[in-house]
């Protein structure tokens, strides 16, 4: 773990992203504050609003559920995500602009309250919580609280027709980011998102400027830009292309040999079927598995491979939601690391399922 304090920073960006909040609420007339949105084709900006508050709150309790010494939510699966967001417009709908500004506020300063309470190990230390798979705390309320605040402004900027507030919003979180004391994959994160900004956007010159310093920043990320669909627009570009021929940068990426689910189901039958391990939470477990799969989560792995024999192949898997920097590629890596023969099932769980294999719930192993 970092030595340099990052709470102080933590919370400067925090704030730095609602100011921006503020800054567009300022901006819009009282037509698109009054306007009414739908809940699939068309959001108005209150209801980029209630959904930036929504997930302020909730990282607000899964922060004070983790200080108590309780295992929080996790957020990984797609359709719950959805269904989140779908119970928040219908519970927001009735509610006015005034109203609900009334409640961004009262979140921001329930967030900022619970950051404010907690330790440096607390939100940085990435082993303190037994659950946190290696990953400390200060991710994902970044995610909740700046890099996903300011991608909703940016997106409820342009709809209403604010280009110009939209491309200032990308610029200042980048020159903000920078300037902090976050580690070089927190920064790497903000300038990726801005290269996916300016890529979708008509502005391929500064997207290819940028990639470069994303992917060296956080390396991760290159397997995952691969496949991206944000960036499309960039992939015919000769600059792109030789972007992902440098040995300097391929070098800092440590890559899984990925299997596809219908070479893992082939393998299963043979005499000797590789291992397969689960690497997600319990709960995710729990709710459905590759059938025969043994469940050891990510951030156990390391203290189990005594139980693991390196004469047998190993593959993990995950859900797989971030090709490249996934759980399940992760835990390969690792495992490739000890002399296993490891390798990681090519999108996860949900590829596995569906393809129609079996799968089952939960078994004591």
């Amino acid at each position: 773990m970092t030595t340099t304090p990052m709470n102080p920073h933590i919370l400067t960006l925090l704030h730095f992203a609602r100011q921006q909040e503020l800054a567009l609420v300022a901006e819009l007339s009282d037509v698109e504050r009054n306007a009414t949105g739908t809940p699939d084709a068309s959001w108005a900006a209150k209801d980029f609003l209630v959904n930036i508050l929504c997930w302020k709150e909730l990282q607000a309790q899964k922060l004070a559920t983790a200080q108590r010494g309780e295992v929080p939510p996790v957020w990984t699966d797609m359709e719950v995500v959805h269904q989140i967001n779908s119970q928040t417009f219908a519970h927001y709908q009735n509610y006015t602009f005034q109203e609900i500004e009334a409640e961004a506020t009262n979140v921001f300063n329930t967030l900022i309250a619970q950051v404010e309470r907690m330790s440096e190990e607390e939100l940085n230390d990435p082993n303190y919580y037994a659950w946190q798979e290696g990953d400390p705390l200060r991710g994902e309320l970044l995610g909740n609280g700046l890099w996903f605040p300011c991608n909703q402004l940016t997106t409820c900027a342009l709809q209403q027709g604010h280009k110009q507030f939209a491309f200032h919003l990308q610029e200042a979180l980048l020159v903000e980011t920078r300037q902090s004391e976050l580690p070089p994959e927190g920064i790497g994160a903000t300038v990726y998102n801005v290269v996916c900004f300016y890529a979708m956007h008509d502005q391929p010159e500064k997207a290819l400027q940028l990639l470069p310093e994303a992917l060296h920043l956080r390396p991760a990320l290159l397997v995952w830009s691969k496949h991206d669909t944000d960036l499309d627009s960039l992939r015919a570009n000769p600059v792109f292309q030789a972007i992902f021929d440098d040995p300097a940068l391929l070098a800092l990426v440590p890559v899984s040999d990925l299997v596809s689910p219908q070479d893992l189901h082939a393998s299963i039958s043979e005499e000797t079927p590789p291992l397969v391990i689960d690497v997600r939470e319990a709960t995710e477990y729990a709710a459905g598995h590759v059938a025969g799969a043994v469940n050891i989560p990510l951030g156990q792995l390391e203290s189990s491979l005594t139980q693991l024999s390196q004469d047998r192949r190993v593959v993990t898997y995950c859900n797989m939601h971030h090709r490249g920097g996934s759980r399940g590629e992760q835990a390969a890596t690792l495992l490739c690391a000890q002399g296993y023969q490891a390798r990681t099932l090519d999108g996860g769980y949900p590829a596995w399922k569906e393809q129609g294999f079996q799968v089952e719930a939960a078994l004591e192993v």
